[in-house]
């Protein structure tokens, strides 16, 4: 039987932390401590420039023993692996859609942001695979970025995407527009006030990754993942699975 008020009592607490000890001691398992029968690594090279067009890309001289595989968007592309989608399309209040390009998992002819992913190399070590990835040629022609709402929605701005005209992804209003606008009309005075918004990202000790196993058999993955996200992750997989 639940004792709902011992729930209650529990929120808002300050419970001791139980998992300090094993990290601060150097006792604590990360993906990097896996070791698994017959596991490879994979090394995602990415692009070092904001905006630029891929005008080559060989990969050839990669393929060095104990390289097992370099895929680029012409692998992603016969294996017929669609793009990332976002988690929502548009305005989930007012039905307002949201212009977005799907994401390739490898860039095909042009890259949109630093970092973006390439090509991936899997090896049979991590090492290995570090220098295949050096041994990759890739020529970009550089385009003008943008590295700000402002700058990026300024008339004659670079396009990043053709699906999302004037680099505007979403532009909405809420509430009752008229009367807002009535008020502010017959307002003895009116204050404006512009708020930039910063960015904030997370930064964990340990970079977000997997290590995957495969049943063939039972037709079962398993995957040992540092993430916080752990159900979504499980939802997408058997989404894509199942697809």
């Amino acid at each position: 039987m639940r004792d709902e008020g011992a729930c209650r009592r529990k929120i808002g607490n300050a419970p001791k932390r139980r998992e300090d000890d094993r990290f601060v001691t150097g006792r604590a398992t990360y993906l990097d401590d896996y070791a698994l029968p017959g596991m490879v690594h994979a090394v995602v090279l990415r692009s070092p420039h904001a905006h630029a067009i891929i005008e080559r890309l060989d990969e050839a001289v990669a393929r060095v023993p104990g390289v097992l595989a370099v895929l680029t968007a012409t692998d992603v592309k016969r294996d017929g692996l669609g793009p990332l989608w976002p988690t929502a399309e548009a305005n989930l209040k007012t039905g307002e859609p949201f212009a977005f390009m799907p994401q390739p998992l490898l860039a095909t002819n042009k890259v949109r942001y630093v970092g973006e992913p390439v090509a991936l190399i899997i090896a049979e070590s991590h090492n290995l695979a570090l220098d295949a990835a050096e041994m990759v040629a890739v020529d970009y022609a550089p385009l003008a970025a943008v590295s700000s709402p402002d700058a990026a929605s300024a008339p004659g701005a670079p396009q990043i995407a053709l699906e999302v005209p004037g680099n505007v992804c979403f532009d909405w209003q809420t509430g009752d527009v008229a009367a807002v606008a009535a008020a502010i009309a017959s307002a003895a005075h009116v204050v404006s006030l512009r708020v930039n918004n910063h960015r904030i990202v997370t930064n964990p000790m340990e970079p977000r990754g997997v290590v995957a196993t495969y049943d063939a058999e039972q037709d079962r993955y398993t995957l040992h993942v540092s993430s916080q996200n752990i159900h979504a992750i499980r939802d997408q997989v058997l989404f894509t699975h199942e697809h």
